[in-house]
């Protein structure tokens, strides 16, 4: 099976993703590997289908990072998530990134975000993977969100935090909370990130 490889700053961090990764169905699928050095001894071990990293732990030259990721592992597809500078994420994509995904932090729900974004844009292989296990719910077919549910879902789809989709929506983030529970449990969901893979899943963002 190929794999995801999520490279991470701690232990806790790598948790949260395996965590992540069960609700999703692709515990087999996901890895998380702790630095750089790690991450390429596992490139050499395996096809990996996507490395999600980011920015700062490809630091101190981003460019230098996917070309060389893109050179030992030529099929491998590179996501770089955080809050890079618009000169670097072009810098990134003409070195061969598939792209960077925006996140407002560097907490660990952004990184969960981004993990679903990474699977669920870059990883239709591993999608497939997902039909073979069982759902919690049976089917997201006839899931009513409301109108603004769904602006919330998609600004978190975004990587954007609670304040950010009050701002755009001229709401307070305890209304963006309130609407954010009522999604969650529309979905089934128990995170942002369980929220946004279900999302790009069922086709209600993309």
């Amino acid at each position: 099976m190929r794999t995801v490889l999520v490279c991470v700053k701690t232990p806790q961090a790598g948790q949260k993703i395996s965590a992540c990764a069960t609700r999703m169905g692709l515990a087999q699928a996901v890895k998380s590997v702790e630095g750089s050095p790690e991450l390429f001894l596992e490139l050499g071990r395996r096809q990996v289908d996507v490395v999600l990293v980011d920015v700062a732990l490809a630091a101190p030259d981003p460019v230098k990072f996917v070309k060389t990721v893109r050179t030992r592992s030529p099929r491998t597809g590179v996501l770089l998530s955080g809050a890079a500078d618009p000169r670097t994420a072009a810098m990134v994509v003409a070195a061969g990134a598939r792209g960077v995904i925006r996140t407002p932090s560097n907490n660990s729900d952004d990184l969960l975000v981004a993990l679903a974004q990474a699977i669920m844009f870059a990883s239709p292989t591993l999608q497939r993977v997902t039909e073979t296990v069982p759902r919690q719910r049976s089917t997201l077919q006839g899931m009513k969100l409301t109108e603004r549910e769904l602006q919330v879902l998609r600004g978190m789809s975004e990587g954007k935090s609670n304040a950010e989709i009050g701002r755009d929506l001229f709401v307070s983030e305890d209304t963006v909370k309130t609407h954010a529970r009522r999604m969650f449990r529309k979905l089934g969901a128990r995170d942002r990130a369980h929220a946004v893979a279900e999302a790009f899943r069922s086709g209600l963002v993309c």
